[in-house]
Formats: structure tokens, C-alpha cells, sequence
């Protein structure tokens, strides 16, 4: 499965996951229960979603600005996603713009989060559609990579927070799965993993992963 389909498959699996929750009508204390850090499930929702949006807005805004974007060199090109990816989380992103950009983005699902994250599936399928294989997008902190490669990202953010999002609910006593394509759970270990290697974790993953080392608590490689 190409990165295109692998992503349309993985944020489908992000709807079937909302769509399986209560509405916020029918167990509001369930959408205002915790989920991750400061984050109520309502605000973990959002800014799982936030994985959607954030694809319609750069592409979008890609093709307004740029009469050839394949060939834009306006900001800091990246090479790939384990490189956007270590970039971003050192200096292009503030916690705490994270953390307020997903209450926000919680809020703006409404009353209906099935019918929001649908809508912004569709969108950011339909804003892909338009935009050539290998274009290069703006996306935050003025960093410039192949569309391609920024869906890498945006299928680790949907299958990590996916899983997030069960277990929050779940916890709160609304037990649902988060699904993704196992083609996605895939992606999203060995992008990571390359971001660990990388950085200098390499061998302390392998040792992990082979069961002779452990890693050590509250690792991550983000």
C-alpha cells in the first residue's frame, strides 16, 4: 500500500473510532474524562484530528501560494520524515502551543466529533487529490517536505493517538478498539525506530526489541 492509501486507510480508522465513542450529547462526562496529560478526551480527539487538518491546511495552502510547488524552496527543506520529525519536536514545537491548539481543536468538534473528523478526513483527501506526487509542502515552523513524507507523520499521530484515545475511553467506561491497517502500525514502529537510530539509540533499541535490554522509563524517542 502506498503512502497515500496507507493514509486514507488510517484516518478511515480514526472515524470508525470516533464514530464507535457516545456522542458527547448522550455521556458528556465521558468527552470531559481524562485522556493524556492535561488533555480531556474531548481535547486528545481534537488533536488526534489535527492530524487531518493540519494536511488539508499545508497542502491547501501549498497550491494557493506556489504556481510550481514541487519546485518551492521558501523556508527549510527537510529530507524526509524522521528528519521533519526531529526537527519539529526541537524546534519548531512549543508544549504548551500543543497542549492549548488541542483544547481548542477539542472544542471545535461540537457536539457531533463523528461528523467533524469525517468532514476533515474528506477534506484532506480530497486537498491531496490535487496535489502532485513529491510536492513539497509548508508545514509548521516554515519547514518544507515532500507531502508524502509529512503523511508518514500524520499516520503516526493518528495510530499513537488512536491507541490513546481507546484507552482513555475505555478507562472512562466506554470500552472501544482503535483498528488501524497493521501496514500503519508498521510504518509508524519503523519511522520511529529510524528517528531513535538516528539520535544515537540504535543498539539500545535493538537490545530492547531482542530481549536483552530494556528501555529505560518513560523512554521515547519524540
Amino acid at each position: 500500500m502506498d503512502t497515500r492509501a496507507l493514509f486514507a486507510a488510517t484516518a478511515q480508522s480514526f472515524v470508525d473510532l470516533v464514530t464507535a465513542l457516545p456522542s458527547p450529547v448522550a455521556d458528556p462526562a465521558l468527552w470531559s474524562s481524562p485522556a493524556l496529560g492535561v488533555w480531556d478526551l474531548r481535547a486528545l480527539v481534537g488533536h488526534t484530528n489535527r492530524a487531518l487538518v493540519t494536511v488539508s491546511t499545508y497542502a491547501a495552502t501549498t497550491i494557493e501560494h506556489d504556481a510550481d510547488p514541487t519546485t518551492s524552496t521558501a523556508g527549510t527543506v527537510l529530507g524526509d520524515a524522521a528528519e521533519y520529525l526531529q526537527t519539529a519536536t526541537r524546534t519548531a514545537t512549543d508544549p504548551d502551543e500543543v497542549t492549548a491548539r488541542g483544547v481548542a481543536a477539542g472544542a471545535a468538534l461540537g457536539t457531533d466529533p463523528e461528523a467533524a473528523v469525517t468532514a476533515a478526513r474528506d477534506q484532506a483527501l480530497a486537498v491531496l487529490a490535487a496535489v502532485p506526487s513529491g510536492t513539497r509542502i509548508s508545514v509548521v515552523g516554515g519547514l518544507l517536505l515532500p507531502v508524502e513524507e509529512y503523511l508518514r507523520t500524520r499516520i503516526i499521530e493518528l495510530v499513537v493517538h488512536g491507541g490513546d484515545v481507546a484507552r482513555a475511553a475505555t478507562a472512562a467506561g466506554a470500552p472501544v478498539s482503535a483498528s488501524p491497517p497493521v501496514e500503519a502500525v508498521v510504518a509508524a514502529t519503523l519511522l520511529l525506530a529510524e528517528v531513535g537510530a538516528r539520535r544515537g539509540d540504535g543498539p539500545l533499541l535493538l537490545a530492547a526489541l531482542t530481549g536483552r535490554g530494556s528501555l529505560p522509563a518513560a523512554y521515547s524517542v519524540l
